[in-house]
């Protein structure tokens, strides 16, 4: 499997974490946050379409029903909180098991950044040890 991309949204559609892995030329800023936005805008729509074409009236607790698409360059995989936080991989077609990295990589937001006394919620992630484990888990997924 190869590892392309980590988004990590707020609630309100802050892009709070964006990391690129494996990915040929380089964005500038007005791009990267292009990118961000129509990231974002993505999951919004596709989940609320989701919600709409389901065959049965879901609960809020039901309504997260989008776990992954796949295009034939790359599978967008998708993730959210309770509190609403979002994660989206980009990683190389028929991927299995990113749920799990995903939901590994919020344990590492709470560990590194929730409990961080000095970052302050909707900052954009910086915080060193936080970069270094995501880093890590994405050398260990593509192997």
């Amino acid at each position: 499997m190869t590892f392309y991309a980590l988004y990590i949204f707020s609630r309100d559609g802050t892009c709070l974490f964006l990391r690129k892995y494996n990915v040929e030329g380089k964005s500038d800023n007005k791009e990267l946050e292009i990118e961000k936005k129509n990231m974002f805008g993505l999951l919004f729509t596709l989940k609320t379409f989701v919600n709409q074409i389901t065959p049965r009236i879901l609960d809020d607790q039901e309504k997260e029903p989008i776990r992954s698409f796949q295009t034939s360059q790359y599978q967008l995989h998708y993730f959210e909180t309770a509190s609403g936080l979002r994660f989206a991989a980009s990683t190389s077609p028929n991927t299995s098991h990113v749920q799990n990295y995903l939901e590994r990589f919020y344990r590492l937001y709470v560990d590194y950044v929730l409990k961080n006394p000095i970052y302050k919620r909707g900052d954009p992630i910086t915080i060193p040890g936080f970069v270094q484990r995501i880093d890590a888990c994405v050398k260990e997924i593509s192997h």
